[in-house]
């Protein structure tokens, strides 16, 4: 489904297919927001138009992702273009793509706190060019690597990554100058789109139970993967730097040796009890001497 707020029109493609949206709505008069279902390891890319058929403005597009500045362009009145991905060069680019996070324990590791994790955002800018001058292109945007705190755990499991380098067309050698007509801060539109794993936006009630989407098709497989990620929604998996796994592999076998220590030791006393019922102690003899009153009945009251 395509959005549309003022001029700007945009849309999310994901294996060929534009991506359905959900809970689309217009916050203010400047913003809209809608869900999208997330796959990890599934490649996409953001189409956009200006759909001004005057030559009024321009648009200055900003990406955000996950609260990362990663690209700028320009959009004519009645022009459109794709953010495939991140250029890593002047001829090759890394294409976005949806990944599972990897969740750190903040009291055993150092890693960063995402609070925009999980949101696409545009935001557009009015402005005329008034002229041009040489470009200056920079490759150093890199995405966040995975490692993120898990107080970032509320926008789900998945995060926005690149996959491998593709061939891509040589930049533009001039580059506009501006003049913008919003005041500074002030975005002409803003398209927030939240992405979720599908079984968590279920949960949130956001798309409904029976929805299955296009990749949960495919049979026994997909159903067993299916009811395993609801399994994980009620209980979801903590991940940890190789450093804490290791701490609680080393924990996991040092409680394995205490309880074979223990088991070993009520193992022997076990055997002790068991040796004792069989053959019971010999009693000593009694210290009472009866002598020659054996078998008699004798009153042992003492008389006043």
């Amino acid at each position: 489904m395509v959005l549309t707020l003022l001029s700007l029109e945009c849309a999310i493609f994901c294996d060929g297919k534009e991506m359905e949206t959900h809970a689309v709505q217009q916050e203010d008069p400047s913003t809209l927001t809608a869900y999208i279902a997330s796959e990890a390891g599934k490649q996409f890319k953001i189409v956009v138009k200006n759909n001004l058929n005057a030559t009024d403005f321009e648009l200055l597009l900003k990406l955000y992702v996950d609260g990362q500045h990663v690209k700028t362009r320009d959009l004519r009145a009645g022009k459109g273009g794709e953010m495939v991905g991140v250029r890593t060069g002047e001829l090759t680019v890394r294409p976005f793509k949806f990944q599972e996070a990897v969740f750190v324990d903040p009291d055993l590791e150092d890693a960063p706190v995402v609070p925009d994790m999980g949101i696409i955002e545009l935001r557009a800018f009015r402005s005329h060019t008034v002229g041009y001058r040489p470009a200056k292109h920079s490759y150093s945007v890199n995405l966040h690597r995975g490692y993120v705190s898990e107080r970032s755990k509320k926008a789900g499991w998945h995060h926005v990554s690149t996959a491998d380098e593709i061939p891509t067309y040589k930049p533009n050698q001039r580059c506009p100058v501006r003049r913008c007509l919003d005041p500074p801060g002030v975005q002409y539109a803003s398209i927030k789109v939240f992405y979720r794993p599908r079984e968590l936006l279920r949960a949130q009630g956001i798309i409904p139970m029976h929805d299955i989407g296009t990749q949960e098709h495919g049979g026994l497989e997909a159903k067993s993967k299916k009811r395993l990620r609801r399994d994980e929604l009620s209980n979801p998996p903590k991940k940890h730097h190789a450093s804490a796994i290791k701490m609680e592999a080393h924990t996991a076998g040092a409680r394995a040796l205490q309880i074979r220590e223990l088991q070993a030791k009520l193992d022997v006393l076990m055997a002790e009890q068991g040796s004792s019922s069989a053959k019971p102690e010999p009693r000593s003899p009694s210290p009472i001497c009866v002598g020659r009153a054996a078998g008699e009945v004798i009153d042992l009251t003492l008389e006043d």
